[in-house]
């Protein structure tokens, strides 16, 4: 179980994997989607949300926008961070900040803006208990 942070930012160091790397060499764009996603999972469950909790719940996160500027590659075996802001958080929708950097370097490789929202088992737009904590969260910015 990770530490509560109780934060709007949150960091997750990783590091590029051989398979991971197109044809070319560089790291397919796809791959940066799932870093994405993988650092904003571990953001929620640091904050009381797990993912399987949701979907044991009947409840389906959906990402419904996705604004990525890629600047950069990462190569082999690059050690990375992706950062990320929890900017917004409605009544329907959710909006994260996001963006990779090569380390040491702190070089900027891609900055993204993630909106999406949670449907309940009816398919619609409903955010669980579970986000209460991160509503007030953002109260308190």
């Amino acid at each position: 179980m990770l530490p509560s942070i109780e934060t709007l930012h949150f960091s997750l160091k990783m590091e590029v994997r051989d398979y991971e790397l197109d044809r070319f060499g560089v790291i397919n764009n796809a791959v940066y989607q799932n870093y994405l996603e993988h650092t904003r999972h571990m953001f929620l469950e640091s904050n009381g949300v797990r993912m399987i909790d949701l979907a044991e719940r009947g409840f389906s996160p959906v990402i419904t926008k996705a604004e990525i500027e890629y600047r950069s590659s990462l190569q082999s075996r690059t050690d990375f961070v992706v950062n990320l802001e929890l900017a917004s958080l409605t009544k329907v929708k959710f909006v994260f900040m996001q963006e990779v950097r090569c380390l040491p370097e702190d070089e900027l490789i891609i900055s993204a803006r993630i909106t999406g929202t949670i449907l309940n088992s009816s398919g619609r737009p409903f955010f669980p208990e579970s986000f209460q904590g991160l509503r007030s969260i953002l109260t308190h910015k």
